[in-house]
This record gives C-alpha cells, sequence and structure tokens, in this order.
C-alpha cells in the first residue's frame, strides 16, 4: 500500500456516498472533506459531482453523477466502474480519518519541496521560511481537527422559545414534542383540533399529519366534527393549510444484529415535508422499526428528529402510547428513557375519572374532556398554563356512539359514550 494514498479507501467512500446519500455519517463526508482530499483526479471529480447534486437538492445517483461528469467532460468509464464495484462501508469516520490523514502527508511532502524552492531558488531569509512554514503547517494540522461553531456569550441574542397554540395547548416551536396517551383516548381528535387552532392562529403556518391508525373516512368525519362543534368560528380557508395522509407508515430505523442505523427514507421523509411548519406523527411507534425499549436504537430515531426541527424551524409532535403509571410522576411513556430524553416538551393525556364502588371508571357526564399533565418541559410551557394539570375539551359533546357498560361490583348497567 502506498504511504501516501489509497484506491480501495477512496473508492468505498465513493460507493458509500452513491448507495447511501443520505445517511448522516455519509453526509458528514459531503461537509467534512474536499475534492482535494482525494489523490486520483477522477475521484476528485466525483465527489465534486455528488457536492454539487446536494447542494441542488438533486437525488445522488448513479444516473446523475454520470451526466454531470460527462457534461464537464471529466468521465472515465474505468474509474466509475471501480467505485460503483466496490463495497459501501458501515464505519465511514474510520475512513475519512484515515483518507484525511494520507492527505496531510502529501500536504507535508509539497511544503518540504516549497521551502527547499524558497531557501535555494528564491533566496528567501531563515526567518521568513519559517514564519511562512509555520502557517502552513497549521493549515494541514487543523484539517484533521473538529469544526466547532462558536461565539462569545456577549455576542448571543436573548430569545425567549416560541410557542403555537400557546393559549389552548402550548407546543414549543423549532424543537420536538410528544403527547403520551392510552389507546382510546382520542388522540386523533385532539391532533385535528390542533392542527387547525394551529392554523386558525396563523394564516401562513402549513400543517401536515401523518395519521396511520384511522381511516381517511373517519379522519374527516371528526375534523369537520372539531371544526363546526368545536371551533365554530374556523373558516373554509383553514383547509388549505392542512395535509393528511393515511398511508402505512415507513419505518426509519435498520437494525442488523444489535446495532441499528437511521434509514435513508429519513432523508427523504425531509424533502418531502419541506414545505411544513407543524408536522404530527401518530404513532410513534409505528414509524421506529427498531426495539422501543433499546436506549441506543431509540437515540439513532429520536436525535435526528430533534436535529431537524432545530435546523429547519419546524415543530414536530410524536403521539404515543403509554403504560402503567409508576408512581413517580413521571411519564407513562412506553418505550426507552431515551425517547423522553429527545423531545423538550411531554403532555400526559388521559380520560376524566371519577370512582365508583371503589372502582375509577370514565366519568359519564364528561365525557368530552381531558386530563392532562406536564411531565417534561424544557422550554417553558408552564407560564402559559394554569397549572401543571389542566383539562381541555377534545371531542364535540354528545358527538359519540354509545356502548353499554356492566359493571362487576353491582351489576348496575350505565350507557357511556365511546370515544
Amino acid at each position: 500500500m502506498n504511504v501516501l494514498y489509497n484506491l480501495n479507501i477512496e473508492r468505498a467512500l465513493l460507493s458509500s456516498i452513491v448507495f447511501t446519500p443520505y445517511d448522516d455519517s455519509t453526509l458528514s463526508l459531503l461537509f467534512d472533506l474536499t475534492p482535494a482530499d482525494f489523490y486520483l483526479p477522477s475521484h476528485q471529480y466525483f465527489f465534486s459531482v455528488c457536492v454539487e447534486l446536494y447542494k441542488h437538492e438533486k437525488p445522488i445517483t448513479e444516473e446523475f453523477i454520470i451526466s454531470d461528469l460527462q457534461k464537464n467532460q471529466n468521465y472515465d468509464e474505468t474509474a466509475i466502474l471501480d467505485i460503483l464495484s466496490a463495497s459501501p462501508i458501515t464505519d465511514i469516520q474510520a475512513y475519512k480519518k484515515e483518507l484525511i490523514a494520507l492527505k496531510q502527508k502529501r500536504d507535508l511532502i509539497s511544503l518540504g519541496t516549497t521551502v527547499k524552492k524558497q531557501i535555494i531558488e528564491d533566496g528567501a531569509s531563515a526567518m521568513e521560511v519559517c514564519d511562512e512554514l509555520i502557517k502552513k503547517v497549521e493549515i494541514v494540522a487543523e484539517h484533521g481537527s473538529l469544526s466547532i461553531r462558536k461565539k462569545n456569550i456577549r455576542d448571543m441574542e436573548p430569545k425567549e422559545p416560541g410557542f403555537i397554540c400557546k393559549d389552548w395547548l402550548p407546543i414549543p416551536e423549532a424543537t420536538t414534542s410528544m403527547i403520551v396517551a392510552p389507546g382510546g383516548t382520542g388522540k386523533t381528535w385532539l391532533a385535528l383540533q390542533l392542527a387547525l387552532r394551529a392554523a386558525k392562529e396563523n394564516s401562513k403556518m402549513k400543517i401536515f399529519l401523518w395519521m396511520s391508525e384511522d381511516p381517511e373516512g373517519t379522519i374527516k368525519s371528526r375534523y369537520n366534527s372539531v371544526k363546526h362543534k368545536i371551533l365554530s368560528g374556523a373558516l373554509d380557508s383553514i383547509d388549505n393549510q392542512i395535509t393528511v395522509s393515511t398511508e402505512d407508515p415507513i419505518l426509519l430505523i435498520e437494525t442488523q444484529g444489535n446495532t441499528a442505523k437511521l434509514s435513508s427514507k429519513f432523508y427523504a421523509l425531509k424533502r418531502e415535508l419541506r414545505e411544513y411548519n407543524l408536522i404530527i406523527l401518530d404513532p410513534l411507534i409505528a414509524f421506529f422499526g427498531g426495539d422501543e425499549n433499546n436506549n441506543s436504537q431509540a437515540r439513532v430515531f429520536m436525535q435526528p428528529f430533534l436535529n431537524w426541527a432545530r435546523n429547519e424551524n419546524k415543530s414536530i409532535i410524536f403521539l404515543h402510547h403509554s403504560t402503567k403509571a409508576d408512581g413517580t410522576g413521571a411519564s407513562k411513556a412506553r418505550g426507552a428513557g431515551a425517547i423522553i430524553d429527545a423531545v423538550r416538551l411531554v403532555y400526559d393525556m388521559e380520560k376524566i375519572m371519577h370512582k365508583r364502588n371503589d372502582k375509577f371508571v370514565p366519568d359519564e357526564n364528561r365525557t368530552e374532556y381531558r386530563k392532562f399533565v406536564v411531565t417534561k418541559d424544557n422550554y417553558g410551557a408552564l407560564k402559559y398554563l394554569d397549572n401543571f394539570i389542566f383539562e381541555r375539551v377534545i371531542t364535540p359533546k354528545g358527538s359519540s356512539k354509545h356502548v353499554e357498560i356492566i359493571y362487576e361490583q353491582d351489576k348496575n348497567r350505565l350507557e357511556l359514550p365511546m370515544i
């Protein structure tokens, strides 16, 4: 192996860009490397095209790459075949680090040649050469270091977090939130009302709901009920701001043994939903695709959503199923703790209950209400609420069908609305 370059590493990295272009690790190549990091000119051209395709939001595919290379008269069929026949790699960071180290060696050798020329041919003084050499060596060394955006705290502008629907159910902007509830509690009703209220308060807001648990007809019926029976002042023009999908969810985690990685479908999802400000996904676990009790897999899934929300100023809400209360006052969200760790606000929602014959049962007189408990609040939603426990009307009163309930102890029959 040549000590100054490794063509197999170059081909493996370029192959990974083609076959897994939207994996987080692969994307880091487009930001952290330059064409000059590759030794072969054909590899440099190939990488440059990939970067340009990404910048212009075009697919990084074989067809687009070859087309651009031919357009710029940089097409080398043999080099292309060598890249496409190379196997994509999983340990991107290790290969990237080695590629940079080899480039640093080439740069240092080039500096040696430059020093010789400056002294012998140009007659530069020793101090002049040393000053120039120190600057260039630092540049070479910096290529292998971290690039952290830093700002003095005096230059930072204070800004309070913004909220959507702060007069009803405050949702922080530009981050991820979660609403946790048992099945059959009315999460769909809640999501539709939240979307309508958000659209009503901001005519420029575009909202997307992926409601994978209910058929289209049911969602439209509940939407109309909320719009006309709860928000009677809602205008028909609001409909243009709200988009719904009832398709089967896409799984965003790919597992292999004990390891997991984010699917490239996540980046396709980001592109698909670029125009929306508020995104509601129901339920979280349907998009997960991994082991919901595995913290490392949960982090792989949740962190990209948090980054997406923050970087593109989107409010993302997950609807999530709950488990039984543990008596600690913490959220009853199912699954690994990393799921809760990655969101900035959590509401736990449940039906209004009352005690009857030593049992807690739904309060038949308040079926349209739900109780909410703020179980996580990083951005200060509580300042818009009277208490961390509160109630809201979620369904229209009397709009539900009835079901007969028989209590075990007294056998008294009681008709309750089934939400």
